[in-house]
């Protein structure tokens, strides 16, 4: 039943539908499959969004969606503004997660309170075809290089923008350098957009057919792509990466919060979540699923990364304040010019 605003025990009913809002190609169709069949008479629908500020548009205008899949540090906003469902009680299975992967809690200032289950993790890179790109790249520096006008594209989000923009610059992801973002990165990110193929919310297709030679790329849609061009290569550069957790949330406008709920504790399963990490070759949290053996990706660095990779790793945090002003200002100029 629901408990006042938030999501409490599940009931049982037929004919019901999960209408789940997510990124592309980001659910495993035999897991969709699984679940159906474990729902007598329900249904699953996926619409899609391309960057993450367009998944919070929706849900603060109030889309009707039982369930979302926001990144990490767009959980704080989304609780603050109220179009999340609270977690009344634990999920069942969430002690299948890794201890550096809880549930995600608003701070105690906003009233605490469960929000979101770890879903799955990855980090943002480089990509490029080893057959075109020569000598390999080491640095973000290399999507700026003119050898490759044409032929580079950056993924169409204001923070991976910003975030290779920054690293290229000798900055960290989560600089509030204003003057330094001003004077030093947005000239750099005006020079590069001249030498793009555009910026990209598929970045993994115009990869697999040759139309760009290096491009930004989430590790798992690379290496997803490189079963289909081979010669694809994928790497985190000297200057370090974004590591990113994503999130199961369920929106406040949720028609049925209690399917969304059982739709997260079956993705909990440590065989569901093996499934769905082998097939997208992103990391799961679910610690259960890898001591089982059950991650056939467990000894790939570019999925699971190292002590000595994790060093170079950095969670991005939500500008706020007049960086975001800032930022924003900026992000809007860059589109436009």
């Amino acid at each position: 039943m629901i408990a006042g605003a938030g999501v409490g025990a599940l009931g049982c009913r037929r004919g019901r539908a999960l209408a789940l809002y997510n990124w592309g190609d980001y659910l495993a169709p035999e897991v969709v499959e699984r679940f159906l069949e474990s729902q007598a008479g329900a249904t699953l629908t996926q619409d899609f969004y391309l960057s993450e500020a367009e998944l919070g548009a929706k849900l603060r205008a109030g889309a009707a969606y039982d369930l979302c899949v926001p990144i990490d540090y767009q959980l704080s906003g989304l609780q603050r503004d109220g179009v999340l469902l609270e977690l009344r009680a634990e999920p069942k299975g969430a002690h299948h997660l890794a201890p550096e992967f809880p549930i995600w809690s608003a701070r105690a200032t906003r009233g605490g309170g469960k929000y979101a289950i770890p879903y799955l993790w990855g980090t943002t890179g480089i990509g490029y075809d080893s057959e075109r790109v020569d000598p390999a790249p080491t640095s973000w520096n290399a999507l700026f290089d003119a050898r490759y006008g044409g032929r580079i594209s950056v993924i169409d989000s204001k923070g991976d923008v910003m975030d290779q923009g920054l690293l290229a610059s000798g900055l960290g992801i989560n600089s509030i350098d204003k003057a330094a973002i001003r004077e030093r990165v947005y000239p750099r990110l005006r020079e590069q957009k001249k030498l793009l193929r555009g910026y990209d919310s598929n970045p993994a297709a115009a990869l697999i057919n040759g139309d760009t030679w290096i491009a930004q790329i989430d590790s798992g849609d690379l290496l997803r792509a490189q079963a289909m061009r081979p010669s694809l290569r994928y790497l985190v550069p000297e200057e370090g990466a974004a590591v990113w957790t994503d999130y199961l949330a369920i929106p406040d406008k949720a028609r049925d919060p209690q399917l969304a709920l059982r739709f997260i504790e079956f993705l909990l399963d440590p065989e569901i979540a093996a499934l769905n990490a082998n097939t997208l070759r992103y990391a799961t949290p679910n610690a259960t699923a890898l001591e089982r053996g059950l991650i056939a990706d467990a000894h790939d660095r570019q999925i699971y990364p190292d002590p000595e990779l994790r060093e170079r790793l950095f969670t991005s945090e939500d500008w706020d304040g007049n960086t975001k002003l800032l930022v924003d200002e900026l992000w809007l100029e860059l589109r436009a010019s």
